[in-house]
């Protein structure tokens, strides 16, 4: 029976309904063609959007010779993207080994040689040590279960004085909850309810809607369904205590020049009334676009902190 909270909850997430569309939906429900055509726009979008991945680090990082590592690379077209760019053998993780056939699949349609796939979590990578110069991870370290081991895994696997390129958004970004995907599009929802509350609110949404879709289920430690819930404060945390070397940290506004919208809402005319909002404490976790990290193995000559 549903209590006041969850009630109001449903109430409130009821304003702005959301559905889950034909690229919204669980590994198993995703035939093969269409596992392709997503490959397909992740790579046209690393390729030819202005607010790629690699877009956020172009001023500042140029990836040196070697082994590159995409971790959560979906179905693998931003990992052939990133082949074409870089020039180096690019390979991509994920959780599930449907998404690596696809992206090979992909890959190889699009002549690439040399991109190769794996099936793993962050948790656990399978490889060496020392594998790897560079590991990419785009909006992938809010999913993961263990956020911190998978730090340390990517510590293990990088060469010395090897980058990690993260971009991720704050457990409090205004879609934070991701629930804009399969229930809701009401911004900050995981900040007006507690989760447990959400949560409830969420399975009796789709339990009534009866359209047959299910989020991933909670694993230990999940705040809401597939999110570990990691702050700005918690991942400045997590980078306190690891071996890093912390070259850039940054906390982008809620409307910058990554947004795809910028130029088409004219966006540079009141943006910048949102940067001060992304310094501000507490205030930054709800207003900050994305954290953007460049972080570095110490050589071995250089004393951990």
């Amino acid at each position: 029976m549903s209590t006041l909270a969850t009630k109001l909850a449903k109430l409130v997430l009821r304003t702005l309904p959301a559905y889950p569309g034909p690229d919204y939906k669980p590994l198993d429900q995703i035939t093969a063609e269409a596992a392709i055509r997503l490959a397909r726009v992740a790579y046209d979008d690393e390729n030819e959007s202005g607010c790629g991945f690699l877009k956020y680090f172009e001023e500042e990082v140029k990836l040196s010779e070697g082994m590159i590592l995409d971790l959560g690379c979906g179905f693998g077209g931003r990992t052939a993207a990133f082949e074409r760019i870089t020039s180096q053998h690019c390979v991509g993780v994920d959780i599930d080994s449907r998404e690596s056939v696809a992206g090979l699949h992909f890959a190889r349609s699009i002549g690439s040689i040399n991109t190769s796939f794996a099936a793993a979590v962050g948790e656990s990578l399978p490889f060496v040590n020392d594998s790897f110069n560079a590991v990419l991870c785009y909006d992938v370290l809010e999913h993961v279960q263990d956020p911190e081991r998978t730090l340390a895994e990517v510590y293990r696997v990088l060469k010395p004085a090897g980058l990690f390129l993260t971009v991720f958004p704050p457990y409090f970004h205004p879609k934070g909850s991701h629930l804009e995907g399969y229930a809701s599009r009401v911004p900050w929802a995981n900040v007006i309810f507690p989760p447990k509350v959400l949560l409830r609110a969420i399975d009796e949404l789709l339990e009534e809607r009866d359209d047959g879709y299910r989020p991933q289920a909670l694993r230990p430690g999940d705040r809401l369904y597939s999110l570990n819930g990691v702050t700005i404060r918690s991942f400045c945390r997590m980078l306190d205590r690891s071996n890093f070397e912390v070259l850039r940290l940054d906390f982008l506004p809620l409307l910058n020049k990554m947004i795809r919208q910028f130029q088409s809402w004219k966006m540079r005319y009141y943006a910048w009334l949102f940067y001060p909002l992304s310094r501000i404490p507490v205030l930054q976790e709800l207003f900050t676009h994305r954290i953007v990290a460049t972080l570095r193995k110490p050589h071995p000559t250089v004393a951990p902190r």
